[in-house]
């Protein structure tokens, strides 16, 4: 009778999931998330669907390099380089901290090599040495970074420190709101739109040594967190920042924008960015199975 009442559970559960969440609890309370802070826009109205802290600044980490992308691309618009211009990795670049593809001081590489690792695998000596391309020193791009943000009207409470959002000398941090994240993640793909061709590659070849480098965005390989019309944007993680992203979905004619900040692990952010997104678009949200298993089994006392 005990194994029956364990297999009735299992069987519950399987379809609790095929069912996805129920309209009323989702739907018309919101999604429970678990992060700092969140946003979810229209991406063409700017109608805010959904927030929590969204006005509150936290460190973007590796969200800091929506910046960098829009500049490098600000400056390849103008003429200024194009993709296949040559850059040598200068010492400071080569140096940098966290994330990074295997290069050393004076290696040479073409931009669309470094912008390529810097959006897809998130490297930062990649984002300083574009950084350094457009700017001559990552100082002067960094304060060309913060003008933009007014210029495009984000909030005083917007702040960046260097191009990468890695803690700088003074272990201070680049900070944004979730809501300036938004605005800056929105404005990036109206203006430059080939950059979703970009952040939607899980995989790229650098042509510089042949090596293969690997998205951190697992909405797009992993089926625990994919969701369908997602094409970017930019992850980030920094002990202070929590893990961070910025995501973005495609579906039905809308595209919705959304931002997490300050999620507990490197699974959770994909985790409510889905349910953001399942909530935007009204389609039903399943938990990842693993998640929902090992809740069940413990549920159960398995």
């Amino acid at each position: 009778m005990k194994k029956m009442r364990r297999f009735a559970a299992f069987a519950v559960l399987i379809i609790a999931m095929l069912a996805g969440v129920g309209y009323s609890a989702f739907y018309i309370n919101g999604p429970d998330v678990h992060a700092r802070a969140v946003i979810l826009i229209d991406s063409e109205t700017k109608d805010v669907l959904f927030a929590k802290n969204e006005d509150t600044p936290f460190p973007a980490a590796s969200m800091t390099k929506l910046m960098t992308a829009y500049l490098v691309l600000e400056k390849m618009q103008l003429g200024t380089f194009g993709w296949n211009d040559e850059v040598i990795i200068s010492d400071n670049a080569a140096n940098s901290e966290g994330v990074a593809i295997p290069v050393k001081a004076g290696d040479t590489l073409t931009v669309r090599d470094l912008f390529m690792a810097m959006e897809i695998a998130s490297a930062n000596n990649a984002a300083v040495a574009l950084a350094e391309k457009a700017a001559g020193t990552e100082a002067e791009f960094t304060e060309w970074m913060n003008q933009k943000a007014r210029d495009i009207g984000l909030s005083e409470h917007t702040r960046f420190v260097n191009a990468t959002g890695l803690a700088n000398r003074n272990g201070h941090e680049s900070k944004m709101t979730a809501r300036d994240v938004a605005i800056l993640a929105g404005r990036l793909i109206a203006d430059y739109p080939d950059i979703l061709a970009i952040s939607s590659l899980p995989d790229y070849t650098l042509q510089y040594d042949g090596s293969v480098i690997f998205t951190t965005n697992s909405m797009l390989h992993n089926l625990d967190f994919s969701f369908k019309g997602v094409d970017g944007l930019k992850t980030g993680f920094t002990n202070a920042a929590g893990y961070c992203f910025a995501g973005t979905a495609e579906n039905g004619g809308t595209r919705l924008i959304s931002v997490v900040m300050g999620a507990n692990d490197r699974d959770e952010r994909f985790i409510e960015t889905k349910k953001l997104f399942a909530y935007g678009f009204k389609k039903p949200y399943f938990p990842p199975v693993k998640q929902a298993l090992a809740k069940e089994i413990g549920r159960l006392g398995l």
